[in-house]
């Protein structure tokens, strides 16, 4: 599987960063880094970086090795009250980016209840690689156990980095909330539920907890979300029937079609064309009202409205525009194996890709029969884990136990309270979260102190990063029902202090 492809089809947040409305002061003001701006609300004289600092984090918590490395943050104290709460947000499989300091849920939180954001990057993503190269011998220490420790043993011993960054002292008794989206969100539950000492509540945007090897509802979620899902399981269909039939011709004379000549593998060959399904609807979002933008959706199924051709051509038509439109390198982005020898640092799919190989799988495959499949059954967990080994060694082959994962970390039944769970059931990932599946627009349900809130018509963490300005598709309630869960959650707090 090559990293750009699963990537991509996985849990995919920083590109979304220029969906937000920043204000343009806001934008001036941070852009010069560092930043002295009087006492403002907490006394203090600097009162955010965004310019990045890093904190000397442990290489491996459990293990020998004593060493540390240089771990990326980023400080946004500007709306911070004394004892106000401390809103930690790991950027889980991206870049740390300083655009959250003053845009995002997040930020809305801390702006709304004197709370302090700080950003940290997750080990081997961005700038905080604590090794050299990233052959499968270096990749040892990139282990949720391990993520999960740098956020404890930095809330357990980061107030004095805190304070000679910001000049400010937090109390030691400050609340900790951990927030996070996709990915990042399953770290603020499993934060929440594993050290519920030092973490006082979390926010989970789009988190799928339930790890899987064989991925097969995400399809459904799709196929729901697209009206043209009939046509291209007919595409589909007769894909499959031209594979199983084998004449190498006709298989050829398809993939120039597609544009996928390059693909030797005819499995990469149909993996390939699952890439502009899923990342339409996954990160889809409604043009705005009067607005002149085009609908994803639409677009998308505009091709298959072509009523004169059948629907392989279609899709073989859309496929070669899509990666000719976007300059994709076939070869480089949908070739198993590809790039499994580049060792080089800095390269973050990578280290996503060892992470779904070890622990998590997340492998989209094509749902049994006779369920309807928008993706060939060529598409299989056992042809996407078989580059793991290429990739990072013979001591990883087969697939990871997500039996035992789930088993610890207790899939969509998490022993945590003070959560807000928030998903939109556009988002295939939705299949993997703790959601309400709801005809309503919006549904809010409080239970067992957690709070889980659904959005009827939004996709993967929009939530978490759009603008509260957009009103017409359910965003703009939902991040009220945040807010209002999580000043509920304070509440409890402080009325006990």
């Amino acid at each position: 599987m090559a990293i750009r492809h699963l990537k991509e089809r996985h849990l995919r947040t920083e590109s979304l960063m220029n969906n937000f409305n920043v204000d343009p002061e806001d934008a001036i003001r941070y852009s010069s880094g560092n930043q002295t701006e009087g006492a403002g609300a907490a006394g203090n004289q600097r009162t955010s970086t965004s310019t990045a600092i890093y904190f000397d984090q442990k290489v491996d918590h459990a293990g020998t090795n004593s060493s540390t490395f240089k771990q990326r943050f980023y400080i946004n104290s500007k709306e911070y009250v004394p004892g106000g709460p401390i809103y930690l947000l790991n950027s889980g499989e991206t870049p740390a980016s300083p655009s959250y300091l003053f845009a995002g849920e997040p930020y809305t939180l801390a702006q709304a209840t004197g709370g302090m954001l700080v950003i940290m990057e997750h080990r081997y993503y961005g700038a905080s690689y604590p090794v050299n190269d990233m052959t499968g011998q270096s990749m040892r220490f990139l282990t949720l156990e391990n993520a999960l420790e740098d956020v404890a043993y930095f809330i357990r011993s980061g107030r004095d980095f805190i304070r000679n960054n910001t000049g400010i002292s937090i109390p030691p008794d400050s609340k900790w909330v951990v927030v996070g989206g996709s990915y990042s969100a399953n770290l603020a539950v499993w934060m929440r539920m594993l050290y519920p000492d030092i973490v006082f509540a979390a926010y989970a945007s789009s988190a799928p907890l339930l790890v899987s090897t064989d991925f097969y509802q995400y399809d459904q979620v799709v196929g729901r979300a697209l009206p043209c899902a009939p046509k291209i399981a007919e595409a589909i269909e007769v894909l499959d029937a031209i594979l199983d039939y084998g004449n190498r011709a006709l298989i050829d004379s398809w993939k120039r079609a597609f544009g996928l000549e390059g693909l030797k593998s005819d499995s990469d060959f149909a993996g390939a064309l699952t890439d502009q399904m899923s990342s339409t609807v996954q990160y889809y979002v409604p043009p705005q009202q009067d607005s002149k933008d085009a609908d994803a959706i639409s677009t998308l199924c505009g091709w298959f409205g072509r009523s004169y051709n059948h629907p392989l051509q279609n899709m073989a038509d859309m496929t070669a525009a899509y990666i000719r439109n976007n300059g994709i390198d076939p070869v480089a982005a949908y070739s198993s194996g590809s790039g499994a020898t580049d060792y080089g640092i800095y390269q973050d799919g990578r280290s996503w890709f060892y992470q779904v190989c070890t622990q998590f799988g997340y492998w989209q495959t094509a749902p049994p029969a006779p369920l309807r499949r928008l993706r060939s059954k060529y598409v299989t967990a056992k042809w996407q884990s078989a580059p793991c080994s290429q990739f990072f060694g013979s001591d990883i082959v087969g697939m990871p136990d997500v039996d035992s994962f789930n088993n610890k970390y207790r899939g969509l039944l998490p022993n945590v309270t003070r959560v807000v769970f928030v998903n939109g059931l556009l988002d295939p990932w939705s299949r993997l979260s703790v959601s309400v599946d709801t005809d309503v627009s919006e549904q809010v349900i409080n239970e067992g102190n957690n709070v889980v809130i659904t959005m009827h018509r939004a996709s993967h963490v929009a939530d978490f990063y759009l603008s509260s300005s957009r009103t017409d598709f359910g965003v703009d309630v939902a991040r009220k029902s945040i807010l209002s869960a999580m000043k509920g959650f304070l509440a409890q707090a402080y009325s006990s202090a």
